[in-house]
């Protein structure tokens, strides 16, 4: 796990975060939105999927003129989209997530794959900031859980993950979390109400890209 600091500027943190909560706001199919169980009403987005999909010439320029795209090209010689999203923590309590490895829940299992996870606002603990686990040696089997019965995780007791290990990523707005695909990572509630966007997009190598997923 790696935090890159102050990589974008303010000026392309608005324009990603304007673009992420309008669509969130009124979210279209082919975003693939997700909602709070108890959001029966507004119907705002907690996740929306397929962003760059959605409009490319947009986020093509935003990659190149953010400095995401030059931060990608230092990891991958050739790097190939496969993931780009947004996760929107609105309010109180809002969408604790589990600790889990992105290679054991996808289907296709890319080795080469890397998460930048840029934080468009503040996420710190206290509005639901991202955790992880230190040690990306062991893939665990994943299990649902009746806590999270939507989402397949790590099962602590079984796997004897050493949770007082977790170290929690602090982010200002304009960081980007950086991971590998066996790096076991969460989120903590949102405790004190303030938004907290981030916005994941996962590349690969072009030699093992097989398409959007």
């Amino acid at each position: 796990m790696k935090i890159v600091r102050g990589l974008l500027s303010p000026k392309h943190i608005a324009a990603a975060l304007e673009w992420v909560m309008g669509r969130s706001d009124r979210p279209a199919g082919e975003l693939e939105p997700e909602f709070d169980i108890c959001d029966d009403e507004r119907r705002l987005a907690k996740k929306i999927r397929k962003l760059y999909w959605a409009d490319r010439p947009f986020w093509d320029a935003w990659l190149e003129e953010s400095g995401l795209g030059g931060l990608c090209r230092q990891t991958l010689k050739k790097p190939k989209l496969i993931k780009h999203a947004a996760f929107i923590k609105r309010g109180r309590d809002e969408s604790y997530i589990p600790l889990h490895q992105d290679i054991a829940l996808w289907e296709r299992k890319y080795r080469s794959a890397i998460t930048f996870w840029v934080a468009l606002t503040e996420a710190k603990r206290a509005n639901g900031g991202m955790f992880f686990y230190p040690d990306n040696s062991v893939v665990y089997r994943h299990v649902l859980d009746i806590r999270y019965p939507m989402f397949k995780c790590i099962n602590e007791e079984e796997t004897r993950v050493d949770m007082t290990r977790i170290v929690d990523a602090e982010l200002d707005a304009g960081d980007v979390l950086q991971w590998d695909t066996a790096t076991a990572h969460g989120s903590h509630a949102n405790e004190s109400g303030l938004l907290r966007v981030g916005m994941p997009l996962v590349f690969v190598e072009e030699d093992e890209y097989e398409g959007f997923i």
